[in-house]
């Protein structure tokens, strides 16, 4: 058998057995029914749903993402610092270096304890990469739930990517809490920044 090339690209199985099938019914709240119309149907990648909506519908001036404090304080509510919880791959076969920066390589799904982040960042800005990786992951099922702060919150097990040659080529992998996900949903429907990133 020959052995396989590491050629930069990070693989998984098709069905990986950290998925769960079903999601537990104390999960299943208001607030996931909210996250999955935020981040799948009205999704602010406008070009994944016919539903999506722009941050302009949300009151967001056209620069917002050059500015960079929208950013930032989204960034700091996961607490994501770049090149260490929040990696970035701009090939896609440069995401295995980003999971392996991210702690998200094999059995990441168990490191539960730190949100962070890999992508395969191309046509959108890194906030939107991050929006577009979660929209798929959640519309594919590619994803689990886990118990976290001893109940009072949920972490979410992520990943996305596109089947080849059998295998599953990982563009993103994400551990990311619920109330997280919650918080930036807030502020980008809010429409401006936390008073004290004002």
């Amino acid at each position: 058998m020959s052995k396989k090339i590491d050629n930069g690209y990070e693989m998984s199985p098709i069905s990986p057995g950290w998925i769960k099938k079903k999601v537990p019914e104390s999960y299943a709240d208001d607030v996931l029914k909210e996250l999955v119309l935020f981040y799948v149907i009205n999704t602010p990648c406008i070009d994944l749903s016919s539903s999506g909506l722009p941050l302009s519908h949300y009151g967001w001036s056209n620069d917002v993402w050059k500015k960079g404090k929208l950013k930032e304080a989204l960034f700091k509510i996961a607490g994501l610092k770049s090149g260490n919880t929040f990696c970035v791959a701009h090939k896609t076969n440069e995401m295995k270096k980003a999971c392996k920066s991210a702690d998200l390589s094999k059995g990441f799904q168990k490191k539960r304890n730190v949100e962070r982040i890999a992508i395969y960042k191309s046509r959108y800005n890194e906030f939107l990469s991050i929006c577009y990786h979660i929209r798929n992951a959640f519309a594919h099922g590619r994803l689990a739930m886990y118990d976290y702060d001893n109940g009072n919150d949920i972490i979410f097990i992520l990943e996305d990517g596109v089947k080849k040659n059998g295998e599953f080529q990982v563009r993103s992998r994400m551990i990311l809490k619920k109330s997280t996900l919650k918080q930036w949903m807030d502020i980008i429907k809010s429409g401006k920044l936390p008073l004290k990133e004002s």
